[in-house]
């Protein structure tokens, strides 16, 4: 399975959780402005990391442009945040994206951080439920 992690962030700690999910499953990684609909039609899954801005998911936008292309595909949002993903601002800035790409797309919210803040709760550990269910897409241990 063709796989593509893009990420995008601007404090560090989603590429940082990018960059340790790319070690974890063999997959190609991008920035979103490295990517055209064509090369990412190429491939199979695509997970897309981004952080979480006043109540918003910064890759959302990008999302929704590509989901021509996605539509059909395995997708993973992986979002990072200080706010937990059962607090009211989480959930809002989830349903800012349609209805119908959330119905396809599978979520996971990871802790982040801001300066020094939270930087304890920022571990590759973390990625754990996403890389198994990646495995389990693929139906065994590597991705």
């Amino acid at each position: 399975m063709r796989t593509a992690v893009v990420y995008r962030s601007f404090l560090g700690t989603t590429k940082k959780y990018a960059e340790w999910l790319h070690g974890e499953v063999e997959s190609d990684i991008f920035r979103p402005g490295q990517l055209s609909k064509a090369k990412l039609a190429q491939y199979d899954l695509v997970i897309l990391c981004s952080g979480t801005y006043a109540g918003w998911i910064s890759i959302r936008g990008r999302l929704k442009k590509w989901w021509s292309t996605l539509h059909g595909k395995k997708v993973i949002l992986l979002v990072v945040g200080m706010v937990p993903p059962e607090d009211p601002e989480s959930t809002a800035a989830y349903l800012k994206i349609p209805e119908h790409i959330r119905q396809e797309v599978k979520y996971f919210k990871l802790p982040g951080t801001i300066g020094s803040g939270n930087r304890e709760q920022v571990k590759k550990e973390n990625l754990q439920p996403v890389v198994e269910y990646i495995r389990s897409l693929s139906g065994g241990p590597d991705a």
